[in-house]
């Protein structure tokens, strides 16, 4: 304790010291990796560095870049021009130093030993080299670290660094980009159908924050063993570490906090495609992911007033309160907080914004895909609506104590702790429903349609789709037969995917050729008939366009125009993906771009299934990270602009982004697109508008009226309480 107490009086004091090995730097102004992110996958040039804030005389410039395991930069090696020429301007852009600021890098001659004169540079790349080595300066050190990717993450010493997040000394590592901080604990493992509850940080303690911890207990599929009830971890990568004790707000960035999808029976916050390097490193923001509990384990309500479901909520919302008391270790900046999630984890963002426990933790939010009308009750779609205690109970619960031989026991509890976590989410029943439990929620559903009732009038909210989402829910092998009909079909395929009514071509009159045109927008003749036949194409098409509209499309842009309309979000914003790119291990024939002669790895020109997580690589930028070719030269500008997107919404609440801070960083290929293709446009109520995300897209009116009419969900659904 002796010499915890004593390290901590050195941190304070703004010195620099080693921990067990590990390097430490604590210096009065932090750390910032400056490197040249174009998402491309490229290796350590050498051009990238250190910054040092903190001004200092020469000698301490030395030992602390030896500290970091570097030395000073030295234009010698690297050209300034590559990285350091855009990430100098933008910091003073952001008016952390004026622009006749000098920094200390390498002595012409290193090897000398004379610390009369020394050599500093100046943002634009001007060198002086005969100053005084007795001058306050910043310093930029080399940054030897490499690029991490899907198949390597270098932990060992040399690019190790201790920090600490209140009073808990985390040990971390760096690569090329960011500074990571792996399978930080959010929240201590709560007993079993319990609510979470956020860690203490304040007392005394050191954790290693190396290796992402173990996934929450689920079914073997995307996570393939390890999982387990002590799962509550958080990653976190920032390209910021603020000086420690600081109670400044200056530098601190945005936070993106990132809830995972998977049908809330599944899921990981270490996923590789969704991994928060690159989203970090060229958004300048800090980015965070956790785990959440899933399945039984974390929606399993006994009814009983005790145990009532819910937890995995309970675990959002502690990781939201985390966030409040502890980010700002971490560089981010807790009064600029962005929820997002794709999927489940967009269902999870929906609930949050009517959460009252969470009003006032995140200020903006966007929702990937979230499926708003995913069926239910003998419907075609269902509005996301929050179970009662009483009915989830009966249709969902009682299930699960049969399937566990729990059904008629006194403690219910007590019996199913006789199962382990992993048997109990492999049970027939899964439980994954919110539910209306009196403490986290209160509503049935998001209020939309009311000021007065919302909890997210201070929120901005994006929310957006992917053109053909349900495409990848349709199996490879069940591509409609020459003489089959789309009733036959969408009964056969789409109804039994989506859970949908057995008949459901009934509901929806796909025997009638007025609504199979409506559907497949195939004309009708003079005689109020089909122009010809539907193909197995058009079929297929068809069958994915209504279970796309009925399950995410309609009740989105519902959802949106009435929260514009009341007023119930402070701003909102629509978006539809136009090109996607999907990973190997989810995806069906039709949803990637076709191969041609011109471009073997698929031509995004060319028409394909824009399909349900097809944009999860994209607003990350990771698709280089994990492997995947460009397929037309320009996958990698389409990421870049989509990060740059989201992370605009994260920083200011509005996608576009600023001109000024687009040529600080030098995003030509960024700014050139948002200039030719104009601002992205907030919805408004009197004409409703959306971002087609394609290569020289646009904003596009909202689309989809006929078909989500006759779906039961047109634009005003909202407003008529007919849903």
């Amino acid at each position: 304790m002796a010499k915890m107490t004593s390290l901590r009086a050195i941190a304070a004091s703004a010195a620099v010291f080693a921990i067990n090995g590990a390097q430490a730097l604590w210096l009065g102004g932090g750390l910032t990796i400056l490197s040249n992110n174009q998402l491309d996958g490229a290796e350590n040039d050498g051009s990238a560095a250190i910054l040092i804030h903190q001004p200092a005389p020469f000698s301490a410039a030395l030992y602390s870049c030896s500290l970091l395991g570097e030395t000073p930069w030295n234009p010698s090696t690297a050209p300034f021009n590559a990285t350091l020429a855009s990430s100098l301007a933008y910091q003073v852009h952001l008016t952390n130093f004026p622009p006749t600021q000098l920094f200390w890098i390498s002595r012409p001659d290193p090897s000398s030993p004379s610390l009369d004169t020394c050599r500093a540079i100046s943002p634009t790349g001007t060198l002086h080299p005969s100053l005084s080595c007795l001058l306050d300066l910043p310093t930029l050190c080399t940054q030897s670290a490499p690029v991490s990717s899907r198949y390597t993450s270098n932990t060992t010493l040399p690019y190790q660094l201790t920090h600490y997040a209140s009073n808990t000394l985390l040990t971390g590592y760096r690569d090329l980009h960011t500074f990571k901080f792996r399978g930080v604990r959010y929240a201590p493992t709560p007993k079993r159908f319990t609510f979470s509850r956020p860690s203490d940080f304040s007392a005394q303690g050191e954790a290693l924050a190396l290796d992402a911890g173990a996934d929450c207990s689920q079914p073997v599929g995307e996570v393939r063993n390890g999982s387990s009830e002590d799962c509550l971890f958080a990653n976190v990568w920032t390209p910021y570490l603020p000086p420690m004790g600081s109670s400044s707000k200056k530098n601190l960035k945005p936070v993106m906090l990132y809830f995972y999808g998977g049908g809330l029976t599944s899921g990981s916050g270490k996923n590789l495609n969704t991994d928060g390097t690159n989203l970090a490193s060229r958004g300048d923001v800090v980015s965070v992911s956790v785990n959440y509990r899933v399945g039984s384990l974390g929606f399993l309500n006994l009814n009983d007033g005790v145990h009532k479901g819910n937890y995995a909520l309970s675990d959002m919302v502690s990781a939201l309160e985390w966030v409040q008391r502890y980010i700002s270790y971490f560089g981010g900046d807790p009064e600029r907080v962005t929820i997002f999630g794709e999927s489940a984890g967009a269902m999870g963002v929906h609930v949050l914004l009517g959460t009252a426990k969470a009003k006032g933790l995140f200020h903006r939010a966007i929702k990937q895909s979230s499926p708003d009308g995913y069926p239910g009750g003998g419907k075609i779609l269902q509005y996301m609506y929050y179970d009662t205690l009483e009915h989830n109970y009966e249709t969902t619960t009682k299930s699960v104590l049969r399937a566990a031989g729990c059904l008629n026991a006194t403690d219910a509890v007590a019996c199913l702790e006789k199962l382990s976590g992993f048997e109990l989410v492999n049970l027939s029943t899964n439980a994954n429903g919110f539910v209306v439990d009196g403490d986290l929620l209160t509503y049935h559903e998001l209020v939309v349609n009311s000021t007065a009732a919302s909890l997210a009038t201070n929120v901005t909210v994006m929310t957006g789709v992917n053109r053909d989402e349900a495409g990848v829910n349709i199996d490879a092998e069940a591509y409609p037969a020459d003489n089959t009909t789309l009733a036959a079909y969408f009964n056969a395929e789409v109804a039994r995917q989506f859970s949908m009514p057995s008949n459901a071509s009934s509901f929806l009159g796909l025997d009638k050729p007025a609504n199979i045109s409506t559907f497949s927008s195939v004309p009708l003749n003079a005689n109020n008939r089909l122009s010809a036949d539907l193909t197995p194409a058009q079929i297929l098409n068809t069958s994915v366009r209504i279970a796309t509209d009925a399950v995410f499309t309609c009740y989105g842009l519902a959802k949106t125009y009435s929260a514009v309309k009341h007023n119930a979000f402070r701003a909102a914003y629509f978006y539809q993906f136009n090109r996607t790119y999907q990973t190997a291990g989810y995806t069906r024939p039709w949803c990637n771009a076709p191969k041609t002669a011109a471009r073997p790895d698929g031509d995004p020109d060319g028409e394909y299934m824009k399909c349900h997580a097809g944009e999860q690589m994209v607003v990350f930028g990771t698709e280089r990270r994990s492997g995947y070719p460009d397929r037309d030269g320009l996958d990698v500008p389409f990421m870049q602009l989509a990060v740059d997107y989201w992370a605009a919404f994260a920083r200011t609440g509005d996608p576009n982004p600023d001109k000024g801070y687009l040529q600080a960083r030098g995003h030509w290929h960024t700014l050139s697109q948002v200039e030719k293709t104009g601002r992205w446009e907030a919805v408004s109520a009197e004409n409703p508008t959306m971002r087609l995300l394609q290569w020289n897209g646009g904003q596009i009116p909202f689309g989809e009226a006929e078909v989500c009419k006759a779906l039961g969900a047109p634009l005003d659904v909202f407003e008529t309480g007919e849903k």
